[in-house]
């Protein structure tokens, strides 16, 4: 049953709701129309490095400060926060680090004293965000459904719509009065031995790939958006002599 942003009903046949209109001097989060020229030189343009940045903030701030003002931006991380809360695109990335909390040797590997990050993306919006794309409305189930040959009537096998699991899972799902009227959107989580290395050092990860099954197939292969990355895992590493220790193996 089709329904609003929030999850109420509407008529059978409802038109999807248009998208809001921004104003036109709207640069949110950019305070305004210089700010975001600014962040675009840095980022887009000249592809700034981060040192760089701070050196030129700070000259600018110098020249400031008899006008008793401020630059743009304080330094290359407000500038990094500012491009990140911008609303539209790609959901941002956050990142948290984990170490090892428990029972350590008299002599500890140095895995043991490491730290290590862990770079993700909201996977609830990246879902979203699939679930909102317009480029999918020729290619998108939204329900299970089988489909038979017409020669012999086998079963056919093609998209994840097709499959008897998905079938079994909206079975269950309509058993509940609550849920009456849902979409059902499995999500499929992915990840491969490639590892992503970051300049040197321990900053090595393994991508963490999803996607939902609601896409066909063949936009799922072609790459339009329908597999996004919500994630890089950190990959600890340890000496030969290390690595079979019982703690080492379910930390990494």
């Amino acid at each position: 049953r089709p329904c609003d942003a929030h999850g109420t009903f509407l008529p059978p046949g409802s038109a999807p709701e248009p998208p809001l209109e921004k104003m036109p001097d709207d640069w949110t989060p950019f305070r305004n129309h210089t700010k975001f020229e600014t962040a675009e030189f840095f980022f887009i343009e000249n592809q700034t490095p981060a040192a760089q940045i701070n050196r030129l903030l700070d000259l600018w701030a110098s020249t400031l400060v008899k006008h008793d003002d401020r630059p743009l931006f304080a330094d290359h991380r407000d500038l990094y926060k500012t491009i990140n809360n911008i609303p539209v695109g790609d959901v941002k990335w956050e990142s948290f680090s984990a170490h090892y909390t428990g029972e350590r040797p008299d002599i500890p590997p140095p895995w043991m004293d490491q730290t290590f990050d862990v770079w993700y993306r909201d996977p609830h919006q990246v879902v979203w965000n699939m679930l909102g794309n317009p480029d999918y409305i020729e290619e998108f189930d939204y329900r299970p459904y089988r489909e038979f040959s017409t020669d012999g009537n086998v079963q056919q096998w093609k998209d994840f719509m097709l499959g008897d699991w998905a079938w079994d899972q909206a079975d269950l799902i309509a058993t509940d009065p609550e849920t009456h009227g849902s979409m059902f959107v499995p999500v499929i989580l992915g990840s491969d031995k490639t590892t992503v290395s970051v300049a040197t050092g321990n900053n090595e990860y393994y991508p963490l790939y999803a996607s939902i099954g609601n896409v066909r197939n063949n936009v799922r292969r072609a790459h339009r958006e329908a597999l996004a990355i919500v994630g890089f895992l950190a990959i600890p590493k340890s000496k030969y002599l290390h690595s079979f220790f019982l703690n080492f193996l379910p930390f990494r």
